[in-house]
């Protein structure tokens, strides 16, 4: 099980005299990731790579950024979007379906894929769900519904269903800025 990977980790840094900022973790097949962005004290920077990567059992990869927030690298957003997918798992379907989108100007924001058993046959089911946009400015030409005439078109040719369907931009925020919560 994974229930002690995210103490374990925020202990190191509460140890350090830190705190986690920004973080994002997930189980992929057997293995658990955590992303964290975390502040510690500039006397405990150096030493906190060596004891994260001295937890038993973890590969780590720590690195400085100096103060996140001094440098704006979030583009403003003109189009956000969401993505689904579900069909008959086949070769190529991420790589074909990003293409498309890049094509159109579009970016991933977050992707999230899987594959199961069909519930009435051998068939394996592929689904894919994920957040897309475009920075501003939009391109002339960038049209949501010609995206969607071309995701039609290979989900046709793939024997799946895709959909790109508009959201607001508080929808992408949750995902893209984090959440915050208030007691």
């Amino acid at each position: 099980m994974f229930c002690n990977v995210v103490p374990v980790r925020t202990k190191v840094v509460t140890d350090a005299g830190g705190s986690v900022g920004d973080s994002r973790a997930g189980r992929l097949g057997g293995h658990f990731s955590v992303m964290m962005l975390v502040s510690v004290p500039s006397g405990s920077a150096a030493d906190l790579g060596p004891t994260v990567g001295a937890i038993a059992g973890v590969d780590a990869s720590v690195y400085d950024t100096a103060d996140p927030d001094a440098v704006d690298v979030q583009p403003q957003v003109g189009y956000t979007g969401s993505l689904s997918l579900e069909g008959a798992d086949g070769l190529g379907i991420v790589h074909e379906i990003t293409s498309v989108l890049a094509a159109h100007g579009m970016s991933v924001d977050r992707l999230d894929t899987g594959r199961e058993g069909a519930p009435h046959g051998g068939t394996t089911l592929f689904y894919m769900n994920g957040v897309v946009t475009v920075p501003l400015p939009l391109a002339q030409k960038f049209s949501p519904d010609a995206v969607r005439k071309d995701l039609h078109a290979l989900a046709d040719s793939m024997n799946c269903d895709i959909t790109v369907e508009d959201s607001p931009l508080p929808f992408l925020q949750r995902f893209v800025e984090g959440s915050s919560c208030s007691q």
